[in-house]
């Protein structure tokens, strides 16, 4: 395989890279890889590329990406570093020349619900800011002037110019104080007239006892009277700043005829004197108590009763159990008082749920004074979640809907009185990336606010990213849990981009994933883009149109597992496709068709099952589609990205049958009665824990740890299938807790792993190493890949069986102890459709 290499290197001109240099790895280690050589030069797009397992994550990630990290984090101070993530060294020799690197990776981890596109791509945190500097608070239909006594004395100034008009405010009895006081008062501080209901001014000084107690209750301040004019603006201001400090933010605006225009010194209404907060940031987050709509708590949706988990089984009688929740042990009470209450209410008990109408049906679920209904049920059960069994039965019976109060936006009343270019911001992240960037190219500024420009671009030229990207389609409001893995990494990707970086290091973990064929010329355009700004972008990549279109590529293999990391071509892609050794170049010079014939479909026992019937299905974008889905087949669900695939497959499908409480909605789906069961392959990896393995994920490594346990010499000892197991007590090595690895804490350095020097690695102690089964101890079963301990075992129907799934989807190559946290993300996925195979 060297001499392949260098062959191929011989005919890579050195003059083609940057003057900048390259990267080099030297004898790099990590997991599978072989010392592995290799250089990326500095500027260009390099696509590492070769088979499932070959060493391809372990060498763009695990080496060149984690060594960044690790670098970065080391020129840290010491306290800074105590409170972060203590990373591993790479098992590499060195690593020259490396620019502060960037991981995008592949896959949706988020399962947070208040995580959103917007808040993801980082668009809606300048948006949010446009809002707080530019947004024009309305009330009432009007426009709410802000709270400046500047600004509001020119409004008065404006309004009534030409007219007399008298400034008061309301006179406040302070607490505990007399009425005698109250009046002293006022005549202390200068105050010498009110200004009664009829518009007559009294003297304050001057009135009986009997006018004051009558007036002070409901008469005013007079402040001053003015004609107003722009030669009195400086009196007009001062006016009205004393009436503020004396009605206590309050004063009144009264003209000739009688009429009355009420101010507040706060951010508040005109016509009704509604109060409203002055838009800062944290207004417009649904993820702070102050921009948070008070009913959903920020979540846009609210748990409501599924009448449809309810009552499954339309046709079953109230007699018969047509309730379910009421069929169990839980129930039973409950059910006795409902057959009770029917009697008493004249409701037919032995005729079909379906039969009732709507007004017996409400009446059982909602109830009255004589039956409290099914909600009552559901309700009692709330005040014991801190039971497992109530919580389960809360969750089995429970669907989200919008939210009525904030109708989904998440926000609250304040925030969305906010308007911006005709629009508030609940209404805005219900637009699309492109119809946001749309309004935003329409958004017309005034004089003064054409300060924030600045704002106005930085948004757009990440809206821009975005779309680039391919995400154009999607809506800010869109939950990010909800977004296959593929657009889960372009968000990442855009993310990345929008801080428009130069001279850095892009590891990007095959970005083509869950993207149409439509679209690969524009993530192209994308990775060109990060490159023209003088970025290093090493991608990851299977797919042939990114594979070609490298400036320097590095295929590893032959093979997966132990028979791959090594570097079998490396150069510019037509040296690679000259290389008949690299399974890649063969593809590239058209030598492995991508399309093979296919095959006719074999006639089973099942053929012609019916069908499932999807009616009405208007999840997310899905415009009240009608599908047929034909079973005991292959069905593909195909579409450009954002067709809706994803949305009418796992969201309205899958949710439905699953009775899934955020299902998509659609108006049902027939057949399902067909169904013995629902299996789903999600993306989202097993775990990945170091103890996590091929033969714990099978269930394997119990039938093996049995097989053990019935030799003689373990019958003898009287040792158990427990005493073999490495995450218990008994034949561990107890040194290491059978992880067969030490980690030696660094302190304010990353933490050391070293082999266990009491167990060489090997997890176990000697007697459970001196214990064979077939000449094989139970260290040396973990060290046969799966294909061999299927030979091994072949007669053992715990072990044999339960690996087959795993040599079935082409991991035969795998060791049985290789942790879970080692493999690659093709990898992994295949171990989760092993998992559903078995």
């Amino acid at each position: 395989m060297t001499a392949t290499r260098n062959k191929v290197n011989k005919k890579t001109p050195r003059k083609h890279l940057p003057v900048a240099g390259e990267i080099r790895i030297e004898n790099a280690r990590t997991h599978n890889l072989q010392g592995v050589h290799c250089a990326f030069p500095i500027g260009q797009l390099t696509v590492v590329s070769g088979p499932s397992g070959s060493g391809k994550s372990s060498l763009a990630f695990d080496t060149l990406y984690a060594e960044g990290q690790r670098r970065y984090l080391s020129s840290l101070s010491s306290n800074a570093r105590h409170f972060l993530e203590r990373l591993p060294r790479p098992e590499v020799d060195s690593v020259s020349n490396l620019p502060p690197a960037i991981a995008v990776a592949q896959g949706n981890p988020v399962t947070n619900a208040r995580s959103t596109v917007g808040s993801a791509s980082e668009i809606l945190d300048p948006l949010r800011l446009l809002f707080a500097r530019l947004g024009e608070t309305r009330c009432c239909g009007e426009r709410v002037p802000p709270a400046d006594l500047e600004a509001l004395s020119a409004r008065v100034a404006q309004r009534f110019a030409g007219k007399r008009v008298m400034i008061a405010a309301p006179g406040l009895q302070r607490k505990g104080e007399s009425s005698s006081a109250f009046r002293e008062r006022l005549l202390r501080d200068g105050h010498h007239r009110l200004l009664e209901q009829g518009g007559a001014v009294l003297d304050i000084a001057e009135c009986s006892s009997s006018q004051w107690k009558r007036a002070r209750s409901n008469a005013r301040l007079l402040i001053d009277r003015i004609k107003v004019a722009p030669s009195v603006r400086t009196r007009l201001a001062e006016a009205l700043a004393s009436g503020f400090a004396q009605g206590d933010g309050v004063v009144e605006v009264v003209t000739e005829d009688g009429a009355v225009q009420r101010y507040h010194d706060t951010f508040a209404c005109e016509r009704c004197g509604r109060q409203h907060p002055t838009p800062t940031l944290a207004l417009f987050s649904f993820d702070t108590p102050l921009g948070a709509c008070a009913h959903c708590q920020g979540f846009g949706r609210q748990p409501t009763l599924d009448l449809e988990a309810l009552a499954p089984d339309p046709a079953r009688s109230l007699g018969g159990g047509a309730i379910q929740p009421f069929r169990t042990k839980m129930g039973r009470r409950h059910q006795r008082a409902l057959i009770k209450a029917c009697a008493a209410r004249e409701v037919p008990t032995d005729i079909p749920w379906r039969e009732l109408d709507a007004a017996q049906r409400n009446w059982v679920v909602a109830g009255d004074e004589t039956w409290r209904g099914v909600q009552a049920f559901f309700k009692r059960l709330e005040a014991r979640r801190y039971k497992v069994q109530a919580r389960v039965m809360i969750a089995r019976y429970r669907r989200f809907e919008h939210c009525a109060a904030c109708c989904g936006t998440r926000l609250g009343p304040a925030a969305r009185a906010v308007w911006l270019g005709e629009r508030h911001l609940g209404e805005l992240s219900r637009l699309s990336i492109g119809e946001l960037s749309k309004w935003l190219d329409a958004l017309e500024l005034s004089a003064t606010q054409q300060a924030s420009a600045r704002l106005i671009e930085l948004l757009r030229a990440r809206v821009a990213t975005a779309c680039e990207v391919g995400l154009e389609y999607l809506s800010l409001e869109r939950p990010l849990r909800t977004l296959s893995g593929g657009e889960a990494q372009r968000i990442q990707l855009a993310r990345a981009l929008g801080g428009a970086l130069c001279r850095a290091l892009y590891v990007l973990d095959e970005p083509s994933v869950g993207l149409h064929p439509r679209d690969m010329s524009r993530l192209l355009g994308v990775l060109r883009g990060i490159r023209a700004r003088g970025n290093t972008v090493v991608v990851v990549e299977h797919a042939p149109e990114i594979i070609a279109a490298a400036d320097h590529l590095i295929d590893l293999g032959p093979g997966a597992g132990r028979h791959g990391g090594r570097v079998v071509a490396e150069g510019r892609v037509a040296d690679v496709r000259a290389c008949e050794a690299a399974a890649t170049g063969r593809l590239l010079a058209g030598a492995i068709p991508l399309r093979r014939r296919r095959r006719p479909r074999a006639r089973t026992k099942n053929a012609g099952a019916g069908a499932l019937f999807v009616r009405r299905a208007r999840s997310h974008n899905l415009q009240n589609l009608d599908v047929r889905v034909p079973l005991a087949q292959l069905v593909v669900v195909t579409g450009v990205s954002g067709a809706g695939k994803s949305s009418l497959v796992r969201s309205v499908l899958v949710g439905h049958l699953q009775a899934d409480p955020e299902r998509g909605a659609c108006d049902g789906i027939e057949g399902a009665d067909a169904l013995r069961d629902v299996v789903v392959v999600e993306r989202r990896p097993p775990a990945r824990g170091l103890r996590s393995n091929a033969a714990t994920v099978s269930k394997a490594f119990d039938g093996i740890r049995r097989c053990f346990a019935s030799t003689p010499e373990a019958r003898r000892q009287k040792l158990g299938p427990g005493w073999f197991s490495f995450n218990r007590a008994g034949g561990r090595c107890e040194e290491c807790e059978g992880a067969g690895e030490k980690r030696v804490d660094m302190h304010f350095l990353e933490d050391l792993r070293v082999p266990c020097e009491h167990c060489g690695g090997a997890r176990y102690r000697e007697p459970a190493c001196a214990i064979e089964w077939r000449d094989h101890s139970i260290v040396d079963v973990l060290q046969l890949s799966v294909d061999e301990a299927r030979a091994l075992f072949a007669s053992e129907r715990a072990v044999a069986p339960l690996l087959e799934p795993l040599a079935r989807v082409g991991l035969g190559y795998l060791q049985l102890v290789q942790p879970l946290s080692t493999l690659s993300g093709g990898e992994l996925q295949r171990v989760r459709i092993a998992q559903a195979l078995a």
